[in-house]
């Protein structure tokens, strides 16, 4: 019924629109588009049918969207329900920056929207911003083409359709921060136009679309994804370096006033996501990812033999469930048959600079996707930020956009008059793809069953993998025979225009949709394995603050994230590759659970398997109300934070952890602090700490001492935390003990808080402002100037 009301509504603001310019109004009959916008969002329902009418759940075991961002967003969603700023997670790994991790996505307005009107979201929830976020590719791919390149405004809905469905975007329908990022491409690039030239009056107006350009970025970074926005850039900057240089024979100076836009784009960019960037640039050096080699950064390249799943996608299987090859599965490209026609016809019909800089596009971004394959990648890795990611193959998004924006204006040329050379053009485009159609039909389709004729006494492994590539060969044949037909009817001129190009966007949905919307479907629903309501209940039962442990290879019985829902402590979470090192290097060095570094970590309950083997002298059961799993106790856990009477100065880190590491330290008794060997560290009180309280973004206890002392504070130390005595600031706390934090306290009683609050986080929102301001500053100069009442729509595209 919702959706019923939802189609309502949209045809009645058509009807709206269509009434404001048939009246006059409106000089720009802005209702196709609305009616364009429309449809794309039918095909996404049509897409995900069986996902939005909740017979199945999408990715089938929910993947990062389940594993990784739905608990992340939940986390953020209760603290800003509990009026604070998801600063800090104290809930996994120790503790961690939650604001350094880009990927929070907790200031994108979509997602902030989310998490203010409902904190307690289900899981469904992420799958519908991840079908959103697929449409407004789409919306945003058909007004580029339609409202800015001027093409058919069917043309740009087939094109929208190739894009929004394209591989690279139902691949990572479970990465949702990915596919956020992603889809704001195409309005980046509508936003900023053609490359610009000079001779613009007033000179300020040069900078309008680019700034626009620019917040729009903005908001495509806070989605939480460097990578796609770093792709989104490095597209930009290369379409319109390849126009510029195109166009280097015509008068106006096109490079001098491209290079200012693209500076104002990134620099209005970088200012209004600074509170994500900066924050997010400290916690890179913290992590491993500081480090990375290529073949680190490699990782997850497109290989030479998966080309063929530009034309096959199901050669070597197409989802996760029946993929199989010596490579990793990684998006391939596919955006279905007709469209690589119409990319290929572009070329023929519409030799533009912008169908060359979209050619130069498709070609860049492919061999980047190549990665390990192909020698450019290694080069790219050397500019700042890019060594720190991989996954090359995710280049194949820009492949995919540009070859779309071909397949558009190849479309939108047939859908017109054809020159003599353009029509000899066609025609051999007809023969080649007839030529191929028969080919396929006659010697690939054959060869395919021959095959599965050939296996049928091999291992069935193999007979499976023989028949899904059968299935795809002759998909694959009947596309291209469709698409040839297609053709033919263009040459025909039997069908007027517009019934040619509905015959288009119809073929290419069908394809992409046949091949891709039935992938990777799960029957229940992912989010169900968070569900530990008799262990959670009992760990929440239990006098805290502390930490569990269950770091102990139970993910098929226990979602490594599930602290984070149920407000508990752990000492691991999900893989994350923004995960402190100094942490992973701690525990690695542990060895065991028996050491007193263990205990150090506040560890007091280990949940295992019931057939664990633990340190028995150590650990005894807690809680046995589970079917699958155990609670241990851990009976010599240190507590939160306590008084340790010797303090052992250290210059560097790596001697604090051979200090520590040292046969005999106690960490009961002594802290190893990392500080110059002349700094004057109170020690030697002896005391309490009591009325431990974990709170957001800060911890608070009650101190007793009879003399100046230091308090070791089992809390992982990150640059942002800062100490308050009784009110008064007392500093950032020492590093102890190689992962922690001290505070040196005066001897009495005491009240003492740790707040943390990054200079980054705050440095970046003094960026943003900055930014805003200089937006403002421009339209109101724009408006003094009589800019915007100067301006005209420009004429319809159809």
């Amino acid at each position: 019924m919702g959706w019923l009301l939802v189609i309502v509504l949209w045809l009645a603001i058509a009807a709206g629109v269509r009434a404001a310019y048939r009246r006059g109004r409106l000089a720009t009959p802005w209702h196709r588009d609305v009616l364009a916008l429309g449809l794309l969002a039918l095909a996404t329902l049509g897409f995900f049918w069986r996902v939005v009418t909740g017979q199945n759940w999408m990715p089938a075991d929910g993947g990062d969207l389940v594993s990784f961002l739905y608990p992340t967003y939940r986390f953020a969603a209760a603290a800003l329900a509990d009026g604070a700023l998801p600063l800090w997670n104290p809930h996994l790994y120790g503790g961690a920056p939650h604001v350094g991790d880009i990927q929070a996505g907790f200031l994108y307005p979509p997602n902030l929207l989310l998490f203010l009107l409902r904190p307690v979201f289900p899981y469904s929830a992420l799958q519908g911003l991840s079908m959103a976020h697929i449409w407004f590719a789409g919306a945003g791919m058909y007004l580029w083409l339609a409202r800015g390149l001027r093409t058919r405004r069917i043309a740009a809905l087939a094109a929208a359709l190739a894009f929004m469905f394209s591989d690279a975007f139902v691949t990572h329908f479970g990465n949702l921060n990915f596919n956020a990022a992603a889809s704001w491409l195409p309005w980046v690039f509508w936003a900023f136009g053609p490359a610009p030239r000079a001779g613009i009056r007033p000179a300020a107006a040069r900078l309008l679309r680019p700034a626009i350009a620019g917040v729009l970025l903005a908001v495509a970074t806070l989605a939480g994804h460097i990578q796609a926005t770093l792709f989104i850039a490095l597209a930009l900057a290369g379409y319109i370096a390849c126009e510029v240089w195109l166009a280097r024979a015509e008068p106006g100076a096109r490079a001098a006033a491209a290079l200012l836009a693209l500076a104002v784009c990134f620099l209005v960019a970088a200012l209004l996501a600074a509170p994500v960037l900066l924050p997010s640039l400290q916690l890179v050096g913290e992590t491993a990812r500081a480090g990375w080699s290529y073949a680190e950064a490699a990782g997850y390249s497109l290989s030479p033999a998966q080309w063929v799943g530009w034309l096959i996608p199901g050669f070597f299987g197409r989802g996760p469930q029946f993929h199989w090859g010596a490579w990793p599965r990684v998006e391939i490209g596919y955006l279905g048959i007709l469209p690589l026609i119409l990319a290929g016809l572009a070329l023929a019909l519409r030799r533009g600079r912008r169908t060359w800089a979209l050619a130069a596009l498709a070609a860049g971004s492919f061999l980047l996707a190549l990665g390990i394959y192909a020698i450019p990648h290694g080069w790219l890795t050397l500019l700042p930020g890019f060594g720190q990611l991989r996954a090359p193959a995710r280049f194949v998004l820009l492949t995919d956009f540009a070859l779309a924006g071909l397949a558009g204006l190849g479309l939108d040329a047939l859908l017109r008059p054809l020159s003599a050379a353009a029509a000899a053009a066609f025609e051999r485009a007809w023969r080649a793809v007839g030529r191929a159609a028969a080919a396929a039909w006659a010697i690939a389709v054959p060869l395919a069953y021959l095959a599965l004729l050939l296996v049928q006494d091999r291992d069935q492994a193999i007979v499976i993998r023989t028949s899904i590539t059968l299935i795809a060969v002759v998909t694959f044949a009947g596309l291209l025979a469709a698409s040839w037909l297609w053709l033919t009817a263009r040459r025909s001129g039997w069908p007027r225009g517009g019934t040619l190009g509905w015959l288009a966007a119809g073929l290419i949905f069908l394809d992409v949709a046949s091949l891709a919307a039935y992938q990777d479907l799960g029957t229940q629903d992912p989010s169900r394995g968070f569900e530990q309501g008799a262990i959670a209940g009992f760990l929440g039962g239990q006098a805290g603050p502390f930490r569990i442990d269950s770091r102990t290879q139970i993910e098929g019985l226990w979602q490594p994230d599930t602290a984070l829902l149920y407000g508990l402590e752990d000492v691991t979470g999900v893989a994350n590759p923004l995960l402190l090192a100094d942490f992973e290097r701690y525990w690695n060095s542990l060895g065991s659970r028996s050491t007193r570094l263990y205990d150090l970590l506040n560890v007091r309950y280990v949940i295992a398997r019931k057939d664990v083997e633990l340190d028995w002298d150590k650990f005894a059961l807690a809680f046995d109300g589970d079917p699958d799993l155990n609670v241990y106790e851990n009976r010599r856990a240190l507590p939160r934070a306590f008084v340790v009477r010797d303090v052992v100065l250290q210059p560097s880190h790596d001697a604090a952890l051979q200090a520590i590491a040292a046969a005999g330290f106690d960490p009961t008794m002594t802290a190893v602090i990392e500080a110059d060997p002349a700094a004057q560290i109170p020690a030697g009180g002896r005391g309490a700490v009591s009325e431990i309280s974990q709170g957001r973004n800060r911890l608070t206890f009650s101190v007793d001492v009879d003399a100046p002392a230091l308090i070791f504070v089992s809390q992982v130390w990150y640059p942002g935390w800062r100490a308050t005595i009784d009110g008064a600031p007392a500093g950032a706390p020492w590093r102890a003990n190689y992962l922690f934090q001290g505070v040196a306290v005066p001897a009495g009683q005491h009240q003492v808080a740790l707040v943390f609050s990054p200079a980054p986080w705050r440095a970046g929102w003094a960026a943003a402002a900055i930014g805003a301001l200089g937006i403002v500053g421009l339209v109101v100069w724009l408006g003094r100037a009589g800019f915007f009442s100067r301006r005209t729509e420009g004429q319809d595209g159809d």
